[in-house]
């Protein structure tokens, strides 16, 4: 079964950009632009990826990381998330939600690539 990554980010270039350094991955990519949106698409489809942008208008990262983990699956569903900011505030934030990345905003395309692959990897 081909995994599905989801991708949650307000800012369409972003999402663009999310999508081309993940082209060569072996995943079906879907796009939300609000934690909203994502947790509506989430009830609805399986994922097993999740990339999360912490700083985003209304419902943020945190937050939606939050809802997420009351979902049926969402326990166990797999959050690397986006952050432009300090790592360590960010951290402390999403102390106890269980947070398996993050990546800090600029990256290179080949270090989101590599970190999806291991998060993807099986074991």
């Amino acid at each position: 079964m081909k995994n599905t990554i989801l991708i949650v980010d307000d800012e369409e270039h972003m999402l663009r950009l999310l999508q081309f350094a993940l082209r060569g991955t072996d995943a079906t990519l879907e796009t939300c632009r609000s934690g909203e949106e994502a947790l509506g698409f989430l009830a609805e489809h399986s994922v097993q990826l999740v990339l999360l942008d912490y700083s985003m208008p209304g419902m943020d990262g945190v937050e939606t990381l939050r809802r997420i983990r009351q979902l049926a699956d969402g326990a166990s569903l797999k959050v690397l998330m986006l952050t432009a900011r300090d790592q360590t505030a960010i951290r402390a934030d999403a102390a106890g939600l269980n947070v398996e990345a993050f990546l800090t905003k600029p990256f290179s395309p080949s270090d989101l690539s590599a970190r999806v692959r291991e998060l993807l990897s099986p074991g």
